[in-house]
């Protein structure tokens, strides 16, 4: 038996569970579920972010004195995390919270990390952590990227405790720049991980059959469409510089921008109040067409990372030329959303991270989705759940700009609640990152009487008390 008390350190772990109910049937004895050393914490890692960070803060929180536990669910998590301690799981998600749900009885884990709280098998995490009283880390990608990354206590975006934690004095004295500037091209740094990271993914598949991933995408169709991706940047590059320059010269506090989101991001799935891209665009357009000020333009600003998936340029177009206002509608794919902002009459979204680029620069900003930032004095909200257009036709003829201190005050408390400077992805900040999220972790647990207060839904906090949970060193 290794330093993970009942999980096999020799070759790789691999439980393979075809269903829920195959579970009970299970040798538990030769599961590998168990419980950190008694002067050891230990910490359970979920899927993390492509790339090695995972890996990277593995070894740092060894150094720190705890114990880690990976769990793979594709070719992809087992490529850059598939050393000791770490266990490769197959099975449906409902397999996934048997086995959870036992590994925690058996010896409750410190705290579970993961990256992504929309995730199949994360969903199944939270929930059952939350009925266990198990605090669980999210990451996130980032709210103020490139210098941040996301880390709250029970999920991201619309499960953040911004949603529910009141700003305090700490806040006050929160700076407003980073400790460390990020530099770095994070995009490509991001797409060669993830590139190696989803090939590994297609040739693990074998071993990890009927797992449930939150991108059902295969590998040539990607090839394929990031290669038209590439091709329509090149191809709209002069059109959308163009109409950049134009809007900002010559129509200046004249337009508003429609920020358009990967039609399959989850986020937008689970916290979109069921709309898509595709309906945003119809009832945006018709709504425009029929209500806002003649003087006015709409600029759709298509996300960098769907130009190559979806079709949005021609459908807009001839949506607005059938509604008739095809000269006041434009479609960019291209360029800086926040210069966009910065010079518009103010946004419309659903829950997109750009939102904070509007309360950043004071523009009113319509949020149709649940998200974080979705607060009184911050963004205008639909007045009801049900999915309807009603709040677009209100935004064109009353747009409501944040209010100045409201924003300063939300702006400082997701620096301290939210942030950690840094990168997932680029080298050189990694080690440093990975440094960053430890601190975190030993501040929400300085001691063995420590209480810590861990959000695990929008509306519900739970106070934790773990008397037998301690810090690194301690028995």
């Amino acid at each position: 038996m290794g330093k993970f008390g009942g999980i096999s350190d020799r070759g790789s772990n691999f439980v393979n569970l075809r269903d829920h109910k195959s579970f009970r049937s299970v040798d538990r004895t030769r599961v590998p579920i168990g419980r950190a050393s008694a002067a050891k914490p230990l910490v359970l890692l979920l899927q993390g972010p492509v790339g090695p960070f995972f890996d990277t803060l593995a070894k740092t929180l060894s150094t720190r004195g705890y114990d880690t536990l990976k769990v793979n669910f594709n070719g992809g998590d087992w490529l850059f995390s598939h050393r000791k301690g770490a266990l490769n799981f197959c099975g449906s998600t409902d397999a996934w919270a048997d086995w959870l749900k036992a590994f925690i009885e058996r010896g409750a884990p410190l705290v579970i990390v993961l990256f992504g709280d929309c995730r199949p098998y994360h969903r199944k995490a939270i929930d059952v952590a939350g009925r266990l009283g198990i605090p669980v880390l999210c990451f996130e990608e980032g709210y103020a990227r490139p210098h941040f990354i996301s880390c709250e206590w029970g999920g991201n975006n619309a499960r953040s405790p911004l949603r529910t934690e009141i700003p305090t004095d700490a806040d006050t004295d929160i700076p407003l720049e980073p400790a460390e500037m990020v530099r770095g091209n994070l995009f490509r740094s991001m797409a060669m991980d993830g590139v190696v990271y989803y090939v590994a993914k297609a040739l693990g598949a074998p071993f990890f059959f009927g797992n449930e991933h939150h991108r059902d995408r295969a590998i040539t169709s990607e090839t394929i469409l990031w290669a038209r991706n590439f091709y329509r940047k090149l191809r709209y590059y002069p059109r959308n510089n163009n109409l950049t320059v134009d809007l900002i010269e010559n129509l200046e506090g004249r337009y508003f921008v429609v920020a358009l989101q990967v039609h399959d991001d989850q986020q937008l799935l689970s916290n979109g109040r069921g709309w898509t891209m595709e309906r945003l665009i119809i009832e945006t357009v018709r709504s425009f067409a029929r209500g806002a000020d003649a003087k006015h333009h709409l600029v759709f600003k298509i996300h960098p990372m769907d130009r190559g998936h979806k079709s949005y340029r021609p459908f807009v177009k001839q949506l607005a030329l059938l509604s008739k206002c095809e000269e006041r509608v434009h479609v960019l794919d291209d360029g800086s959303i926040g210069l966009l902002i910065r010079h518009s009459l103010g946004l419309v979204t659903v829950n997109s991270t750009s939102g904070l680029l509007a309360l950043n620069h004071g523009k009113p900003l319509l949020a149709l989705g649940d998200t974080f930032y979705g607060a009184e004095g911050l963004a205008t909200l639909p007045k009801t759940d049900v999915l309807s257009a009603s709040a677009i036709d209100d935004f064109w003829q009353n747009p409501v700009a944040p209010q100045k201190e409201r924003v300063l005050q939300f702006i400082r408390h997701m620096y301290r609640l939210s942030l950690i400077n840094g990168s997932f992805y680029l080298r050189n900040y990694v080690e440093g990152t990975a440094e960053r999220v430890v601190e975190r972790i030993a501040l929400q647990f300085p001691s063995n009487d420590a209480k810590p207060v861990v959000f695990l839904r929008p509306d519900q906090a739970i106070l934790l008390d773990q008397p037998d949970v301690g810090v690194p060193g301690r028995s």
